[in-house]
Formats: C-alpha cells, structure tokens, sequence
C-alpha cells in the first residue's frame, strides 16, 4: 500500500471516496472536486483496496454499509497496513454510541451522520486534515531535533576528543589547527542546517523548471563545477519547493565533490509520475554493504544526513546502489504531479 503523505507541507491532496451509493458517491465527489490534487473512486471495499494498493492515496471518506467487506472492516484493514491519513466514515444507520466507539477504535478519526451536508463535510475534513498535518509536522521536528543532537556528539564529539588526544600525547600545532578548521567548518554547517530546519513552518511549492534551479547551484561551486556533469535536466517541470531542493541537491553534490577528484554526475529521470534525481560519483567505490548502511542516518556522515531529514520533508528518502559502471549512486524520488 502507498504510505498517506499527510504532512503540512504539501498541499495537494489525493482523496479515495468509498460509497455504493452512485448518487451519493457523485455529490461528494463534486462537494470536493474544488482542491489541489486528485479525487478516486470507489464503489465497494475490494475496488478501495485495488486503487489503494496503485495509487498514492492521503486521506480516505467511506460509507460504513457496503458490499463485501464493511466500512469499518475497511478502515481495521487500512491502520493495519499503516495507512496514517485521515479517515472519515459515514453512516446513516450506524448512530449508537457502542457503534461510534468502536468506529473510534478501528481507526476513524471523525464520523458524518446521513444525509450529509456540503458545508459540513468540507469543514470536517478541513479539520481532520489539519490535524494530520499538524501532528505530522511535529513528528517530523522532533525527529530533526533527533538527528541534530546525535551528529553534535558525534561529529563534534569525536573531534573533540582526537584534538585533546593530540594536545596531550603529540603536540602538533599544524594538525591541531587543521582539525581545529574542520570542527569550526561542521559547526557552521550544521548551524545553517538547524537554523533553516527549525525556523521552518510551511513550504511553498511552486511551478519552476529543473535546469533553472540546477544552473543556479554552479555559484555555489565556482572551483568545482566543471566537474559535474548534467544529464537529461532539460525540459523537466516541477511543482516542489525550490529552496528545499536546491538544499538537497547542494548537500548531495557537495558530498560528492568534497570526497572525489573526479566528475560527478547529476541525472534526472521521469517515470510513472516520479521524478528520480541521482548523484554518480565517479572517484572512490564503496562495497554494496557500505552504501546499504548509508541509507540509516545513523551511519551516515553530516552533509548526508542533513539531506535524508530534508528528504523527509517531500516524503522522499535518500537512496544508494552501484551502478553498473560501478559507481557510486546516491538518488531519490519525488512525485511530479
């Protein structure tokens, strides 16, 4: 099943409507049809669980009645499967307060009592996706804060401890200075990381060309650019937040050219909706089983890490594999629709 992006960020939103009720089903999907995004319907659980399992779905409104498997069987099915967008349930007989409470408990996160209502079916939905969204957000700042801590021990820590090995073991004042360098470069670096992170509220997406934004990120490698390679960049929309890309997108290059002598490419590719960007690195070769390690944050150095967190953000993770060529292969997807 396709995880709900139910975040604060992105606002297009792709509802499933389950109602046999041909009429009914028709109204809602009018009452609804005014948003960003995409609406899907169904008729019956088994046709829910076809679309659920091909499509990107973020919130669901079902009839509790319907043929085959249940409304609420559906919804037990959908929390068991980890589906965490909002679920509506509607019902026109099922009003007791024992059939409310297990609604609850299944998974629902608000009910409409039948015949509905325009007015009242957008502003509970309104509702049950802001509190999604809110509850997402704050998840995803938590899991920031997480990761910011770990690398300032980390990152910090064990320099810290090699520059007091040093000073008391083998006092070389060019190393020290050198490592006294990196730390101050890291510090800054994650400093610009948690400033931007944690001042951030909302994104704003917007309709830009690819190439334009990657042609903007050659100031920020004046020495460097000539060793990156583009392909298949032209030509290619989005509609994403362009500064949240662009930092992404400068944390992987920036890995990359920090650790190889030679080019670096930057791919793009459009398949099925997706967009996948990727980074080859064409110098030092890690083994399959160093690259699957990269993929946990934990293992993974800071300019990659701030990347995977900013990844979270668009729903995206961070990537690794070798290539045929045996390069280096750092990519992720993003849905372009």
């Amino acid at each position: 099943m396709n995880k709900a992006t139910t975040n604060s960020f992105n606002r297009s939103v792709h509802i499933l409507i389950i109602d046999d009720d041909i009429e009914q089903l028709a109204e809602m999907v009018d009452w609804l049809d005014h948003r960003e995004g995409r609406i899907f319907q169904a008729r019956s659980s088994e046709q829910a669980q076809k679309i659920l399992t091909s499509q990107w779905i973020d919130a669901v409104i079902t009839d509790w009645q319907l043929p085959e498997m249940s409304g609420l069987d559906l919804i037990r099915y959908l929390r068991d499967a980890s589906f965490q967008g909002p679920i509506i349930l509607c019902t026109g007989m099922m009003l007791s307060p024992r059939h409310l409470q297990e609604a609850f408990d299944a998974g629902a996160n608000d009910y409409l009592r039948k015949p509905l209502n325009r007015v009242e079916l957008n502003a509970r939905f309104d509702s049950a996706l802001q509190l999604s969204y809110q509850q997402e957000a704050l998840y995803k700042l938590n899991q920031s804060q997480e990761q910011f801590i770990h690398l300032l021990s980390q990152t910090l820590g064990d320099k810290l401890q090699q520059l007091d090995q040093m000073q008391r073991l083998a006092h070389n004042p060019d190393a020290e200075q050198a490592l006294t360098g990196e730390m101050s470069k890291a510090f800054q670096k994650m400093m610009g990381w948690a400033r931007y992170r944690f001042q951030l509220q909302t994104l704003h997406p917007q309709f830009f060309e690819l190439k334009t934004l990657v042609d903007a990120l050659a100031a920020h490698f004046p020495q460097h650019w000539h060793r990156v390679n583009l392909r298949k960049i032209k030509g290619i929309n989005l509609h994403t937040d362009p500064t949240l890309l662009q930092r992404i997108l400068y944390e992987l290059l920036d890995n990359a050219l920090r650790y190889t002598d030679h080019n670096v490419i930057l791919k793009a590719q459009e398949k099925d909706q997706k967009l996948t960007l990727s980074i080859y690195d064409q110098g030092s070769h890690l083994s399959e089983g160093d690259l699957e390690r990269l993929k946990n944050p934990r293992q993974q150095g800071l300019g990659l890490s701030i990347c995977s967190d900013l990844l979270s953000l668009l729903d995206s993770e961070l990537q690794t594999r070798v290539s045929r060529r045996g390069e280096n292969v750092f990519f992720f997807q993003l849905k372009n629709r």
